[in-house]
């Protein structure tokens, strides 16, 4: 297997110590644009494009746009660093979206700064998009920065892409797009790696996520007669769903039937690398038990005050292990939600409709750890840190699973993590773990791409 050399990685080191100041200044300019989803023009435009063309010599660069309106546009290049022969050189791709979450008026009153103005503090770095992924980007550009800098000749190929959309799974015009792109110029390439907020864990493998809404007939009647719908009234007076039906206390019941599985599934399908505590260290800063989760993100119901309700809607996420098919968990649901309206007098009658995907379905990715890229990168990580790589999984998704379906493997790995504000008030990055991610990712291209 590859090693990385030690006098590499001891110059690789020092001189992203020396440009410590820069790395963060990079990221806070990036978290000065508000680059939510669908906006991302500027900043691709005004900043990232501009510091490529200055700073990075590449062998190919473009900007390009696949959306209807032609201006979400995407940054694909190419680094190729000396003049060796490239004879079975292995090629690695890096790729990391721009778009970021916005910040409604609710969430903004819970921010203790301005999301869109960085602050540096305590070692960290606040900001919409600070883990979520404007650190990684640092990280990945002035990883590749400094093998141009220091004169590190290498035999394969480095491909990047800064692309839109990902946050709403746009990766036709995002991931997909500039993927394509590259390879349908003649690039290939032999592994991925996208940094994502890990935590710099190595994640090898991914959930998978989908949509789904249910939603509840029932009857609606003058709150005077709500005891007539509760209680069985004496011979000759209607009662029950004769007089009315409470649709939300329907959907709570299936909230519950809801909860039941997600609790039956995490402890059904569990798995060393998702969920288990990472190895070969068990330090996984995710939790444990993060295989299958299902959350009810919205709930509606009623129509009047003075009305039992006569419907009610749930809006739900879930995410689901990467060795499950998304048409064997949708099944399970549907199932129980059938069985429970079984031996439901009203439900029997008028059954919950219920519709999955009407958002997105996500699929999960997944990537053998033996794989010797795996190893490289727990090296490099090893000699950045001086501390063991814990190889983990991914309890979101990315946009890595759009890479790996065009045949390329790879891992998602990079500073931050989905606990840290991400999608939430008071957003950071620790500053340490861009330092430490841009190291252990320029370590990994002096080695990979030797």
């Amino acid at each position: 297997m590859i090693t990385v050399d030690n006098t590499i990685a001891r110059r690789i080191c020092e001189w992203i110590e020396k440009n410590r100041d820069n790395i963060i200044a990079f990221c806070c300019d990036l978290i000065k644009y508000k680059s939510v989803t669908g906006n991302e023009a500027e900043i691709q435009e005004n900043l990232i494009y501009p510091f490529i063309s200055n700073n990075i010599d590449t062998e190919y660069l473009k900007m390009f746009s696949e959306d209807s309106h032609k201006y979400r546009p995407n940054i694909v290049g190419v680094f190729a660093y000396g003049n060796r022969p490239r004879n079975k050189a292995s090629n690695l791709l890096l790729n990391a979206h721009v778009d970021v979450v916005d910040v409604d008026e609710n969430q903004l009153k819970r921010w203790s700064t301005d999301p869109w103005t960085p602050v540096v503090k305590n070692g960290k770095i606040y900001g919409r998009g600070a883990s979520d992924m404007k650190g990684g980007i640092s990280a990945m550009l002035w990883a590749i920065k400094a093998i141009q800098e220091l004169g590190l000749e290498i035999t394969g190929k480095v491909g990047f892409e800064l692309v839109v959309g990902e946050e709403l799974m746009h990766h036709e015009v995002g991931t997909s797009a500039a993927t394509k792109h590259l390879i349908n110029r003649g690039y290939s390439f032999d592994f991925c790696i996208i940094p994502e907020p890990t935590s710099c864990e190595i994640h090898v493998a991914s959930c998978g996520t989908f949509d789904f809404e249910i939603e509840v007939v029932g009857k609606e009647i003058h709150t005077a007669n709500r005891n007539c719908v509760l209680y069985p009234q004496r011979w000759g007076i209607p009662c029950g769903s004769e007089v009315g039906v409470d649709a939300i206390e329907k959907i709570i019941e299936i909230v519950g039937i809801l909860r039941k599985l997600e609790k039956q599934f995490a402890l059904r399908w569990r798995n060393q690398i998702l969920g288990g505590g990472g190895f070969p260290v068990h330090e996984d800063l995710q939790g444990v038990g993060c295989t299958f989760t299902i959350n009810v993100s919205f709930i509606e119901g009623g129509a009047y005050i003075a009305a039992v309700p006569g419907i009610a809607k749930i809006k739900c996420q879930c995410y689901y292990p990467y060795w499950v098919s998304y048409e064997e968990v949708k099944k399970v649901i549907e199932d129980a939600i059938k069985h429970f309206s079984t031996i439901d007098d009203w439900l029997k009658e008028n059954p919950p409709r219920v519709e999955f995907g009407k958002i997105f379905h996500w699929p999960p990715y997944y990537t053998d750890p033996e794989n010797p890229a795996c190893k490289i990168l727990g090296e490099a990580w090893g000699k950045a840190t001086n501390s063991k790589a814990i190889y983990s999984g991914f309890k979101a998704v990315d946009d890595l699973a759009f890479i790996q379906a065009l045949g390329i493997p790879g891992v998602s790995f990079g500073p931050g993590d989905l606990s840290m504000g991400v999608h939430g008030p008071n957003e950071y990055v620790p500053v340490q773990q861009i330092i430490d991610c841009a190291k252990a990712l320029a370590l990994f291209i002096a080695s990979f791409c030797k």
